[in-house]
């Protein structure tokens, strides 16, 4: 397949290795300061199953249906900072390359979490 076809998810190289991405982004997020406490009631595993699924999504896997609640319900009384939002991305960012994931798709992968960020951020 010519690789200007494929989407996100398939340049990453699909399930195994964006199942891998968010389970070494929760191992880091966890063992943050400015981060973890925002997952202590968290039930982790469905957290990384929900955000498997709504990164493959995100990434243009087309067989991928992201079922979890709506992003505003789930972040809304977490009182995430800007500050918060753009540790997320670097952990995300630093994981990839750890990854060896090309720079263009992983500037891309930032580009679509970015667009996120007004879901997520309510603590301005």
């Amino acid at each position: 397949m010519d690789n200007q076809k494929k989407c996100l998810f398939e340049k990453f190289g699909g399930d195994q290795q964006v199942s891998e991405l968010i389970d070494q982004f929760y191992y880091k997020v966890l063992f943050d300061k400015l981060l973890r406490d925002k997952f202590l009631k968290a039930d982790m595993s469905r957290v990384r199953y929900q955000q498997k699924r709504f990164f493959a999504q995100m990434m243009g896997d087309t067989n991928t249906q992201y079922t979890g609640r709506d992003l505003i319900e789930v972040h809304k009384n977490l009182n995430i900072t800007n500050q918060q939002f753009d540790k997320f991305k670097t952990h995300l960012k630093n994981i990839a390359l750890d990854m060896e994931i090309p720079n263009v798709d992983l500037e891309e992968l930032l580009q679509h979490v970015e667009k996120h960020r007004d879901l997520i951020v309510f603590q301005k």
